[in-house]
């Protein structure tokens, strides 16, 4: 926990606050393209939300480490089913997985077209700048490309 957090726990009930934002261009618009979300670890938060909410066809791509590091899965596994949306888990060490899961060849075979989508990218910095480089190598246009990353 970070210093904001931390001062957070030691407010007491009925403590006035002043909150702002969210601030930031991490806000999808409905373009009418197809769309696909790639989240690592914790930046699956911002991308649950428009994984639920963004109209259109939406495929998630959620990387992470081990089964225990997934975040809201059944949740995701739920809204996938009652919006007949696309959900791919791409879980383990790349020693395990065989290589790196976000290859361009990989995101092409696990989203047809993907170079007409809108993408999105959360996560840690290294898995975000990846990606980014794989979508571009697979062909998405850098405009259609949105990235946020999580830095600790």
């Amino acid at each position: 926990m970070g210093d904001h957090s931390q001062a957070l726990a030691q407010l007491q009930p009925g403590t006035r606050i002043f909150a702002e934002g969210p601030y930031g261009a991490f806000t999808p618009a409905d373009s009418g393209r197809g769309v696909v979300l790639l989240a690592g670890g914790v930046g699956i938060t911002p991308l649950r939300a428009i994984f639920a909410t963004l109209p259109g066809h939406v495929t998630l791509i959620y990387r992470a480490s081990s089964e225990r590091d997934l975040v809201f899965r059944e949740e995701l596994d739920a809204i996938a089913a009652a919006r007949g949306a696309t959900v791919h888990y791409l879980v383990g060490s790349r020693a395990q997985i065989g290589g790196d899961p976000l290859t361009p060849r990989v995101l092409r075979s696990l989203v047809p077209g993907l170079d007409q989508q809108e993408a999105y990218v959360c996560g840690p910095a290294g898995m975000t700048s990846s990606a980014v480089r794989a979508l571009r190598a697979a062909g998405v246009p850098r405009r259609h490309i949105h990235f946020e990353s999580f830095e600790f």
